[in-house]
This record gives structure tokens, C-alpha cells and sequence, in this order.
């Protein structure tokens, strides 16, 4: 049994992430932590709400904030009855300092954090990843399940590879935490240079490896620039897919799987990511 958190916003809950969560603790028989990031310095409300022709209302102030408490009082009690009707563990956690720190603090204790690509805790409109996701995927201390916003069903698993360490280990990471995924269709996609030849990194090691972990392996070379091919080959995807990066860090080696890849596919393609990199 693996821990694994979901983490909401509860003032605009995610539907897919709860979706999502049940779904994977009942397949792997896990227990959820609801994490319900509420935090103070986040409101539904801009300042401008308050303002009346006299100034401020400190009356509408507590009025507003007491609706805020009841909407995400109400996401955490839709969150754990659906858990029980589904029959799926769970308790809840709302934390209520500055919701990154929070978070992050909470997946050092985790084995998988799950949560919706839109999460941004702020007003403002920003382009997709926010910048508070951003933020999360670069200084986690669990793999990341970055959900869109509709649930569907896991048919597939796409694997990216790039010859590196960073991309086997979330592919480990991946195997060890959904074994119950074996025996899914599986596509490996490597990436080369123009001007290289189409052999795969390490191929035998690498197909020794992954025949004991998957039971129906596809090897696809693709030539071009990563976050343009693999983002056009998965557009022609007819299959509910996940795909699993190996890496999301500012301070990377790999050339490959830098943030501008894993941006590629949250901007353009409305399928999971399972996210994992070694410190």
C-alpha cells in the first residue's frame, strides 16, 4: 500500500484530481491524504471587493471570508464522501501557510503526489504550466501526477527516454508504484539528432530491463527537436495515455527532458504526466 496525496484548491476543487485519486488508490490499493491547500493569503476575492464609497468593509471582509471557509469546507466533504462511497481510505489535511511550502513539505512523506496541471492559487489568468506548478515539479520530493482536467481511463503508457539516468528512474519510480500496469500496451520514445544514427542508448540493457517489468513493449526513433516530434507523434494517439518524464528540474543535465519538454506537453496535449527526478 503506497500513500499518495491529493492536493486541491478549495476554493475551485478539481474534479479529475479526485477522479483520478480514487481511481489509483483502489487499482493499487493505496490510502489518500486529501492535502486542502487553504491558504490564508489566498482568497476568492480581490481587494476591490471590499471597497465601498465610505472605504473598506470590514463587515463584507468577514463576510467573504466566512464563504470562502465554507466552499472549501464543502470540497473536503464532497473529496471524503466520494472517497467512502468508492471505499477507498482516506483523511484529510488542510494546511494553511503559503500553499507551495505546504505541499512541498507533504510530499516528503508521500510516495506520489496527484494533482490538476491548472493549479495556480492566485486571480490572474497565466499560460499553462502555472507558475505555481512549475514551482512544485522543480523542488518536489515525490513523482507527480499532473491530471487534466477531464478524467479518463489508463489504456496506455508512453515512456520518454533520452539515454539518461533521470529518464530510467522515473521510469522505475513508475513500475514500482503501479505494477498493477504491466501487462498495458507500452511505447518507448527516444528522440535523435538529425544527423544520428537511429540507435537507441544502451538499447540491450535498456530492453533487458523493461521486459521484466512491461509485457508488450513498442521501441519508436523519432528524429527532430523532442518537445516538437514527440509532442505531434502523441496528437495522433487514439488511446487514453499517460506519459511518464524523466526529469523536471532548473538545474538538469539532461538535454532533452528540460522544462521546455515537459511544458511542450502540459501546453499542448490534454493527457496525464507522471513526473519523476533523483536530487
Amino acid at each position: 500500500m503506497n500513500k499518495i496525496i491529493a492536493a486541491f484548491d478549495g476554493l475551485k476543487y478539481s474534479e479529475s484530481t479526485g477522479d483520478y485519486a480514487i481511481d489509483i488508490a483502489k487499482i493499487t490499493d493505496s490510502k489518500i491524504t486529501g492535502v486542502f491547500l487553504d491558504d490564508r493569503t489566498y482568497t476568492s476575492f480581490k481587494i476591490y471587493d471590499l471597497v465601498l464609497d465610505h472605504g473598506v468593509s470590514e463587515q463584507k471582509l468577514r463576510l467573504l471570508k466566512e464563504k470562502d471557509n465554507q466552499s472549501r469546507m464543502i470540497s473536503a466533504n464532497k473529496f471524503e464522501n466520494m472517497c467512502r462511497k468508492s471505499g477507498v481510505n482516506c483523511n484529510i489535511h488542510h494546511d494553511k501557510n503559503v500553499a507551495l511550502q505546504d505541499l512541498l513539505h507533504e510530499t516528503i512523506f508521500a510516495d506520489l503526489l496527484i494533482i490538476n496541471h491548472t493549479e495556480s492559487f492566485t486571480h490572474y489568468d497565466e499560460e499553462y504550466p502555472t507558475r505555481f506548478i512549475r514551482d512544485l515539479l522543480s523542488n518536489t520530493q515525490a513523482p507527480v501526477f499532473l491530471v487534466p482536467e477531464i478524467y479518463r481511463k489508463i489504456e496506455k503508457l508512453i515512456l520518454l527516454y533520452d539515454g539518461t539516468n533521470t529518464s530510467i528512474y522515473a521510469i522505475k519510480m513508475f513500475n514500482y508504484l503501479f505494477p498493477q500496469y504491466k501487462s498495458l500496451p507500452v511505447e518507448l520514445i527516444c528522440i535523435k539528432n538529425m544527423d544520428s544514427s537511429l540507435h537507441i542508448p544502451d538499447y540491450q540493457l535498456l530492453k533487458d530491463f523493461l521486459k521484466r517489468h512491461f509485457e508488450n513493449i513498442k521501441y519508436t526513433v523519432l528524429k527532430g527537436l523532442p518537445e516538437i516530434e514527440i509532442v505531434n507523434h502523441l496528437k495522433d494517439e487514439d488511446s487514453n495515455v499517460i506519459a511518464i518524464l524523466g526529469a523536471y528540474r532548473r538545474t538538469m543535465l539532461s538535454r532533452w527532458f528540460k522544462s521546455s519538454m515537459a511544458d511542450a506537453l502540459i501546453k499542448e496535449l490534454k493527457l496525464p504526466l507522471f513526473i519523476a527526478h533523483n536530487k
